[in-house]
């Protein structure tokens, strides 16, 4: 099997995630199905450092939101790897299946969650040596997470289950607030919360294309959410659908 190349020529088989690095933006990471990650410098076109800590293909990244030189990686392999790129040194957790989504907390600068292909969804806190819990969060794999500033603990799922899931995971007590099932959904591959409402979330779907969804302030809303940051954004916007 052909190598991954530093240069302009890079991987050797298919990419599989992208992330850019907000903190220098002419940083992107490229995971690939040739089990490497690529550091793309874009002023000039070619790639500048090759991480080969993955065993298998690598499927998700994501930059950490305030240290730009810090790049989460999942993959295959059933790892999560929290690498320093100036160093190339790595931490690595081991979970129950193979990583398909991650992202950072963005209550926690030292914590992120991962989605796995055995319906879990785990949070790591990196100081750590083992997780700080998992959630049997859906009966499939677990293919988006979506976080929102607006709402500190809101953590949202989606599934190839046709579901999603809400969830309020404070003080790493996690519990499922509210659901919602997407019959005419295939499966259901990815999810973003809108930036400007914490109740709008974009869902994209194997079939059925993008759903686009609001979701009202309801009993267990307003009990899981109680600070006034959580109660001036949990207010239904577009359709309600969780009800």
């Amino acid at each position: 099997k052909k190598k991954p190349r530093i240069g302009k020529k890079g991987h050797s088989d298919a990419v599989m995630s992208i992330s850019w690095n907000k903190l220098t933006q002419n940083i992107i990471a490229s995971g690939s199905a040739d089990c490497s990650i690529l550091l793309w410098d874009l002023e000039t076109g070619s790639a500048k450092e090759c991480l080969t800590h993955h065993k298998d293909k690598v499927q998700t990244l994501c930059w950490h939101l305030a240290e730009g030189s810090t790049l989460l990686s999942g993959g295959y392999d059933n790892t999560c790897q929290v690498t320093d790129c100036r160093t190339k040194n790595s931490k690595s957790w081991i979970v129950d299946g193979e990583v398909e989504h991650l992202i950072w907390d963005v209550s926690n600068p030292f914590s992120f969650l991962a989605g796995t292909s055995e319906g879990s969804a785990v949070c790591i806190d990196i100081r750590q040596e083992k997780p700080l819990y998992t959630i049997a969060a859906h009966d499939n794999e677990v293919s988006g997470l979506a976080m929102t500033r607006l709402v500190p603990g809101l953590l949202a799922t989606c599934s190839a289950d046709k579901t999603v899931k809400v969830w309020q995971i404070s003080d790493n007590k996690p519990s499922c607030v509210t659901s919602r099932a997407f019959p005419e959904a295939a499966s259901l591959h990815c999810l973003s919360f809108c930036p400007d409402y914490a109740t709008m979330l974009a869902i994209g779907a194997l079939s059925g294309g993008l759903f686009n969804v609001g979701y009202s302030l309801q009993q267990g809303l307003q009990r899981c959410f109680q600070s006034p940051c959580s109660r001036r954004f949990l207010v239904s916007r577009g359709s309600t659908v969780f009800e």
